[in-house]
């Protein structure tokens, strides 16, 4: 789940920190040749847009859906033009927000962008679940947990941190079994400055000190540490829960600065949602053949 933003904010993402696993290298290299794809992942306050082509992700790109409609039609552009030119080209989308997917939809026709496959519309997230029934969960919770086992293969947590935080659980047999959602690091600033008259609105960013010595610093110490807190005790109850401890990946526009050089955190893949749209689409083209 992405964070709140600034409507100026166009960004370049991270690298991608989590390897693939060695036991998907034999089916990555046969399928890669004719994967072209045009990764769209609309979040609840920001977009990113990427590519896929030589077997790689290029190019992470996000936008806030605040910012003009000419800046996401450029940057959709910019990004078609580096596949368009390119055999078997599709465009893939995860959304959670639906007026923004709408928004994306109509720019993609525009710039004459296709064919478009929604996620979990028109292509299911490969993913066993293990939810109450009748359960809806955010489509990018899947694909994440999906993107993680697909490269671990083994019990896990899932950690994204944007405008809310999930914290979601995956078993050994990769079985997304769901988990917490809290609120983010921004919002939780947010909602301080809103309903507190003294509080002052504040950006988030590491504190300097775990004791703050001003009301900002004051603010940052409880969320930083609050959210830092609220995961360690989480994994930890879901590792009595599985009865073993899991492998902890973190997403989200939050998660380099909550959870660098934090030793509970081994992973950090601000990619991982599109990781898991190309797992699926890989997954539908192996059981097409």
């Amino acid at each position: 789940m992405d964070q709140l933003c600034h409507p100026a904010g166009r960004q370049r993402t991270g690298e991608r920190l989590l390897a693939a696993h060695p036991a998907d290298q034999t089916s990555r290299r046969t399928m890669s040749v004719n994967m072209n794809l045009l990764l769209i992942n609309i979040g609840n306050t920001r977009t990113q847009v990427g590519t896929f082509r030589d077997d790689k992700i290029h190019n992470p790109e996000s936008i806030c859906h605040s910012a003009p409609e000419r800046d996401l039609e450029h940057l959709l552009s910019e990004s078609f033009a580096e596949v368009s030119n390119k055999a078997n080209v599709m465009v893939l989308i995860s959304s959670v927000n639906s007026r923004a997917k709408q928004n994306v939809t109509q720019l993609l026709r525009r710039i004459e962008a296709g064919p478009v496959v929604v996620m979990e519309e028109d292509l299911s997230v490969p993913v066993g679940r293990q939810l109450d029934p009748e359960t809806i969960v955010g489509t990018d919770r899947l694909l994440n947990a999906a993107a993680a086992f697909g490269h671990l293969s083994q019990a896990c947590v899932v950690v994204d941190a944007g405008t809310a935080i999930t914290v979601d659980y995956v078993d050994g047999q990769g079985t997304f079994h769901g988990g917490a959602i809290g609120p983010g690091a921004k919002t939780m600033l947010q909602s301080m400055h809103q309903h507190a008259e003294q509080l002052p609105d504040v950006e988030f960013k590491k504190p300097d000190e775990p004791i703050g010595h001003n009301t900002a610093q004051a603010m940052l110490s409880a969320v930083f540490y609050g959210i830092r807190g609220m995961v360690r005790e989480l994994v930890e109850q879901y590792a009595e829960h599985a009865g073993a401890y899991p492998v902890v990946v973190a997403t989200g526009g939050d998660a380099d600065v909550l959870f660098k050089d934090y030793e509970l955190v081994e992973h950090i893949v601000p990619e991982l949602t599109m990781l898991g749209m190309v797992q699926a689409i890989k997954t539908q083209m192996k059981s097409d053949d």
